[in-house]
C-alpha cells in the first residue's frame, strides 16, 4: 500500500506520547499515525551502535512500554547512524568483567530481552542499513520481519568466532531456523558476512530495497500486516533449489545430521590445528540446541560463553581487536586534519596497481589508472572487471554498483589531469632508477600539495624521493598482495615526510577499510624485515633436516597460516632470492642468505625449466622439488656447509624459525621503526597471519619470557653467528 502524506513516518499519533521512553540513550521511539512506532537506533555516547548491558536493559524497558501502550500496532527499528545498523556487542565491557560467570549472565540477559522482542504481540520489522553484526544480527533475527538495503556497507554476520567467542544472544538458535543448519554452520564457524542480496537469497532477510526506500517500505509493510494480519503475500518466496531441499533433508535425519557435525569438526581442526576453542564450542552448542526447545539452546549458548570468556585464546583475540581499534587513532597524526580525497591516481596497471585502483573506485574515489602502453591498461582493466564480476556472482554488489565503480575507474597513458589529484600511488616495476624518473615526472605533472606515495616493498622511500621538490609530500603506502584481500597497509614515513601527507595517506587506508601501521623508512620496512630471517632460516634448515616437509608442518602447528616453504613458492622463488640479497646488503651477516638459494639460482640458469618452486604436488602428495634436492646435495658436497649431528625436535625447529624473527623485532623497536611493541604484533598478525591466538610475536615473547629466548639463541648461535641475540633483545631479557 502507498504511504500517504498524513501517514508519513514522522507524523505523530495525536493522542500518544512522542517519546515512549524518557531519557533514552539508544532506543528513541516516536509513535506515528495508525499506531506505528518508529524506533531510531542511535547510541548518543558512541560513534557506532553497540549493545552494552545498559542498552539491553533500556531495550527491555522499551518493550515493556510497548506492551503497556495499546495504541502501538506495529514497530519498525531503523538506524540513526550512517554505515551501521548495530555493529554488535560493546566489546569494551569485556575488559571490566570479572570472569566467565559475569559473561554468562550477560548472555542470559540478551537472550531474555530478545525473546521478549520476538514474542511481542505486535509485528516488528528491522530495517537494516549498514553493518548488522553479532548482537545486531541476533537482535534483527528476533524481529518478525527483516528488510535490508542494497548499499555496499550493508553486511550481516556473526563474527564472534574471530574474537574467540560464539554468538551469545540466541544466534546459534535462531540462525539455523531461518537459513538451515548447513548454511548457518559456515557463518557461525568462520564469521562469514553476507551482503543484503546474499542474505535475501538465503532467507535471512525478507527483501532488499534501495537505500532511499528502506523506511517507506518498512512502514508500508507494517500497515499491510496490521490490516491483513500477515505479510506472506507481499514477499516472493525464493524458489527452493535441489541443494536446499537436500540440505533440509539432511538436517531432519539424525544420522545424516551427526555426519554433518563431524565433517564440520574435521574441517575446523584442519584449518585451525585445534588452536581455537570457539568453533568447537559453537558446534557443541548447535548440536545441543538444534531441533530442541529454545531454552535448551540458550542454556548451552550461555554456558559456552562463560567457558570461552576465561580462555587465554579469547583474551588474545580481544587484545588484537582493541589494538586494531587503537590503530584507527595513531598518535603521530592525532591533531592533523586530512583533506577530503575525491580524486586519485595509480601508476602501473599490473595486478597490484589495478587492485589498488579498483579499491579506491569502489569507495567512491575518481581514480585514474595510468600505464605506458594501452595493452597494459587493457590487462589492468580486465583484472578489475574480473574482480567485479566475482563480487556480482556472489551477490556482494548490485549491477548498478558495479557500473558506478567502473565509471570511476579511468584508464590513461599520460599525466594529463593529475593536477587535481589528492593522492597518487606508484605501483610500477621495482627498479630504483625507473621509480625516481616517474617521481620526477609526477613532480612536474601535479600540484605541490598532491601526496605522492610509492607501493615499493624492497626499496627505500627516501631513495625514491631523492631530489624531488617538496619531499614532505612523499610517503610509502605498502599494500600486501592481493590488495583487495589483505587487511594491512604499512604507511612509511621518511625523515622528510610531512604530517599532512601522513594524515592523507592514513585517511585513504581508513576509507579503503584497511588496518594501517605507521613505520619508519628502512630496508624491508617492518613486515618484510621481520619475515626475512624467518624465511631465510628455512633455507638453512633445508640443509639440515632429514624430512624437509617437517619445516612447514611445524610452522603450521605453531599457528602460521602456511609454512615458510609454501610461502616462498607463493611469493616466488626468484623474488625470495632477490629479497634475501637485498636484506643481506642492508643488514650484514645476520641476514646471510642460506647457500641453498645461490645453488638453486645456478641450477635455474643451467636448467631454465628447473627449480621454479621448492615444492611440487598437493596435499598428501606434496614433496620437495627434485631440483631442490639436487641443490641441497650440491651444497653439502661442496664442503661449504656441514650437517650438524643429531635430529632436531619440533620445539627446536620452531625456535629456529620464530626466535630470529623476535630478535629482529627487538631491533626494530630500538631503532624506532615503530613506536611500540603492539604495532609489531598488529602488523605481523594482519600482514602475515602470525598465530593470532598467540597475540603476535612480541606478546608471544612476553609469554614464554625474553630471557629464555636470549638463552636459546645464545646456544643456537654456536657455529651460526647470524642467530646471536641482539643487545636490544638482551636488555628485554634482563627487564622481563
Amino acid at each position: 500500500m502507498p504511504v500517504t502524506a498524513d501517514e508519513s513516518p514522522t507524523s505523530l499519533h495525536p493522542q500518544a506520547e512522542s517519546m515512549l521512553l524518557a531519557n533514552a540513550v539508544m532506543w528513541h521511539a516516536e509513535l506515528g499515525a495508525g499506531g506505528l512506532l518508529r524506533v531510531r537506533i542511535d547510541r548518543r555516547d558512541k560513534s557506532a551502535n553497540a549493545l552494552s548491558k545498559a542498552m539491553l536493559e533500556e531495550l527491555e524497558r522499551l518493550i515493556a512500554e510497548i506492551k503497556r501502550n495499546s495504541a502501538v500496532r506495529g514497530v519498525m527499528f531503523l538506524s540513526g547512524k550512517q554505515g551501521n545498523f548495530i555493529v554488535g556487542a560493546d566489546v569494551t565491557e569485556m575488559k571490566s568483567m570479572s570472569g566467565g560467570a559475569e559473561a554468562a549472565e550477560l548472555s542470559k540477559l540478551g537472550q531474555r530481552v530478545f525473546e521478549q522482542l520476538k514474542t511481542l504481540h505486535v509485528p516488528t520489522v528491522a530495517l537494516i542499513s549498514g553493518a548488522c553484526l553479532g548482537g545486531g544480527l541476533e537482535f534483527a533475527m528476533s524481529c518478525r520481519y527483516r528488510i535490508a538495503d542494497d548499499h555496499a556497507k550493508t553486511l550481516l554476520g556473526l563474527p564472534e568466532v574471530k574474537l574467540g567467542l560464539i554468538p551469545g544472544w540466541g544466534g546459534t538458535v535462531r540462525l539455523p531456523k531461518l537459513i538451515g543448519l548447513l548454511e548457518a554452520l559456515p557463518m557461525i564457524l568462520t564469521g562469514r558476512m553476507l551482503s543484503g542480496r546474499q542474505a535475501r537469497s538465503k532467507g535471512l532477510v525478507h527483501d532488499v530495497v534501495p537505500v532511499e526506500a528502506l523506511p517507506f517500505v518498512g512502514e508500508q509493510l507494517l500497515r499491510t500486516v496490521t490490516k491483513l494480519g500477515t505479510a506472506r503475500s507481499i514477499f516472493k518466496r525464493p524458489k527452493q533449489s535441489w541443494a536446499a531441499w537436500l540440505a533440509r533433508s539432511i538436517e531432519t535425519n539424525p544420522s545424516l545430521r551427526a555426519i554433518a557435525f563431524r565433517k564440520a569438526e574435521k574441517k575446523v581442526r584442519q584449518e585451525t590445528q585445534g588452536h581455537y576453542p570457539a568453533p568447537f564450542a559453537a558446534i557443541e552448542t548447535l548440536r545441543a540446541g538444534f531441533r530442541a526447545s529454545p531454552a535448551v539452546g540458550f542454556a548451552a549458548e550461555a554456558a559456552a560463553i562463560g567457558r570461552l570468556a576465561d580462555a587465554p585464546v579469547t583474551r588474545e583475540c580481544l587484545r588484537l581487536f582493541f589494538l586494531q581499534e587503537d590503530a584507527k587513532k595513531p598518535q603521530e597524526i592525532a591533531d592533523i586534519a586530512s583533506k577530503p580525497i575525491t580524486d586519485a591516481a595509480v601508476l602501473g596497471a599490473g595486478a597490484m596497481g589495478a587492485g589498488i585502483a579498483l579499491l579506491m573506485a569502489q569507495k567512491g574515489i575518481w581514480t585514474r589508472l595510468k600505464d605506458i602502453k594501452p595493452e597494459f591498461l587493457a590487462k589492468g582493466i580486465a583484472t578489475a572487471r574480473k574482480l567485479i564480476k566475482s563480487d556480482l556472482q556472489r551477490r556482494r554488489i548490485t549491477p548498478l554498483q558495479a557500473s558506478d565503480t567502473l565509471d570511476r575507474l579511468r584508464p590513461t597513458t599520460d599525466y594529463a589531469g593529475l593536477k587535481n589529484a589528492d593522492i597518487i600511488i606508484e605501483a610500477i616495476v621495482e627498479s630504483l632508477p625507473i621509480k625516481q624518473q616517474v617521481f620526477r615526472d609526477l613532480a612536474d605533472a601535479t600540484s605541490s600539495t598532491t601526496v605522492l606515495a610509492t607501493n615499493t616493498s624492497s626499496l627505500l622511500v627516501s631513495d625514491i624521493a631523492q631530489g624531488i621538490p617538496h619531499p614532505e609530500r612523499i610517503v610509502g603506502l605498502h599494500f600486501f598482495n592481493p590488495p583487495h584481500q589483505m587487511p594491512l597497509v604499512e604507511i612509511v614515513r621518511t625523515n622528510e615526510t610531512g604530517p599532512a601527507a601522513l594524515a592523507t595517506a592514513f585517511a585513504l587506508t581508513q576509507r579503503l577499510g584497511k588496518t594501517a601501521v605507521i613505520v619508519k623508512d628502512c630496508p624491508g620496512f617492518l613486515v618484510n624485515r621481520l619475515l626475512s630471517p624467518y624465511m631465510n632460516e628455512a633455507g638453512w634448515l633445508l640443509l639440515e633436516v632429514d624430512d624437509p616437509l617437517e619445516i612447514d608442518r611445524v610452522a603450521v602447528a605453531f599457528g602460521m597460516p602456511m609454512g615458510p616453504l609454501e610461502l616462498t613458492d607463493l611469493v616466488g622463488l626468484d623474488v625470495g632470492q632477490h629479497v634475501a640479497a637485498n636484506m643481506h646488503a642492508a643488514y650484514g651477516e645476520r641476514m646471510l642468505p642460506a647457500p641453498l638459494w645461490a645453488a638453486l639460482k645456478e641450477i635455474a640458469v643451467a636448467e631454465p625449466s628447473a627449480a621454479k618452486s621448492l615444492l611440487i604436488g598437493k596435499g598428501a602428495k606434496k614433496k620437495l622439488n627434485p631440483s631442490v634436492l639436487r641443490a641441497i646435495a650440491k651444497v653439502r658436497q661442496s664442503g661449504a656447509f656441514t650437517v650438524p649431528d643429531g635430529t632436531m625436535s619440533r620445539e627446536e625447529l620452531t625456535q629456529r624459525m620464530i626466535f630470529p624473527l623476535i630478535n629482529e623485532a627487538a631491533r626494530c623497536l630500538d631503532e624506532g621503526i615503530v613506536s611500540k611493541s603492539e604495532d609489531i604484533d598488529l602488523a605481523m598478525v594482519f600482514g602475515t597471519g602470525f598465530a593470532p591466538f598467540r597475540g603476535g610475536p612480541m606478546r608471544y615473547a612476553e609469554t614464554i619470557g625474553f630471557s629464555k629466548i636470549v638463552e636459546t639463541l645464545e646456544k643456537m648461535s654456536n657455529g651460526r653467528p647470524r642467530l646471536a641475540p641482539s643487545e636490544a633483545l638482551m636488555r628485554r631479557g634482563q627487564v622481563f
